[in-house]
């Protein structure tokens, strides 16, 4: 993969001061340089260039227009440069590419299931019966997609992937390795001395551009849909629940666990290992913070931290007097001893 100089300012937007012939032939972490490389810096005023660093172009902010930085090499200036980098690197990324193209022989294809236009398909793969594949969709080796599945266009499911039974992928849909769609719910109910299974007969629904990451699971629904929203991003390991609806552009990180029935608005925000119980809803752009238990709804907005979760500023002025507990006990014993006197 090579780009000239010139070609990175138009994907960039870049404003360009050096040689536009200059060819790059690396994408590069500013810790990592190369002579052939290109790097970003977002903030110039807080690095410390080492000797001996040489790169072939940096992109940096325009706000270092007419500083005196310490480099000779080529500068890409713009007004965001994670984002221009950001481009960079999609760009970069669809040129090199991670699949076979076509249908591989090994590939087990219901003759009643409909692909699109150039879709690929991996080895060992199985595509079950009554299920519709959109234009331009991968799917990797070792895949499993049940049936009367449908999916869209440009999704990319990665090995291990499965999909079970009626679910819908709608455009642009990402599945990383060993993500599930469409397992049961865990639904049972305790009768006469014993847990009897609910049948889960509901599916998942994934809207456009939603992103699951490793190993992580959406449970189909009991009736009706689980249903994750537009431009949701999903970290590895995360648990949602059946009949969860999650709204559009939530981020879940890692062990986040979401348990049955509760809703999501719009822009949610979950740190690591954050839980969230059943039944509740929590509103439009609520951040809450890393290891929170929600026990409670949350309105549009509040920020919640803690476990039980509270609201942040609430939760502070908690910890803070927590940190003092040793010295109030400490007082409360004298004062208790002057009482008895």
């Amino acid at each position: 993969m090579e780009l000239t100089l010139k070609k990175v300012a138009e994907i960039t937007g870049a404003e360009l001061v050096g040689d536009e012939n200059f060819v790059i032939k690396h994408i590069c972490d500013l810790a990592e340089p190369k002579a052939d490389g290109i790097c970003y810096v977002s903030h110039i005023e807080k690095v410390v260039i080492p000797p001996g660093f040489v790169t072939g172009a940096v992109i940096v902010p325009e706000t270092a227009k007419g500083l005196n930085i310490p480099l000779k090499t080529n500068f890409l200036y713009v007004k965001n440069p994670e984002w221009a980098f950001t481009l960079l690197v999609q760009y970069w990324d669809k040129q090199t590419l991670k699949y076979t193209p076509g249908i591989h022989p090994t590939a087990v294809i219901s003759p009643l299931a409909k692909l699109g236009a150039n879709v690929s398909v991996g080895a060992y793969s199985v595509i079950e019966d009554d299920v519709v594949i959109g234009d331009n969709t991968v799917i990797f080796p070792q895949v499993y997609i049940g049936k009367r599945v449908q999916i869209g266009q440009d999704c990319i499911l990665y090995p291990q992937v499965v999909v079970r039974e009626d679910c819908v992928l709608k455009n642009h849909v990402i599945l990383q390795p060993g993500a599930k769609i469409g397992n049961d719910g865990f639904g049972f109910i305790f009768h006469e001395g014993r847990h009897h299974k609910i049948p889960q007969i509901g599916n998942v629904i994934l809207e456009d551009d939603v992103e699951i990451q490793a190993n992580s699971c959406v449970d189909r629904a009991k009736l009706a849909h689980t249903v994750v929203g537009a431009n949701t991003k999903v970290d590895n390991l995360v648990q949602i629940a059946h009949n969860v609806k999650v709204g559009q552009g939530c981020i879940m990180c890692s062990q986040v666990g979401i348990a049955g029935t509760t809703t999501l608005g719009n822009g949610v925000v979950a740190a690591g290992q954050v839980g969230i119980i059943g039944h509740l809803h929590i509103g439009n752009g609520v951040q809450i913070a890393a290891q929170s238990g929600v026990t409670c709804d949350i309105p549009d907005g509040v920020p919640y931290f803690g476990t039980p979760a509270k609201p942040m500023k609430e939760m502070l002025r908690i910890l803070a007097v927590q940190g003092k507990l040793p010295e109030i006990y400490k007082e409360l014993k004298l004062i208790k001893k002057a009482v008895e006197k």
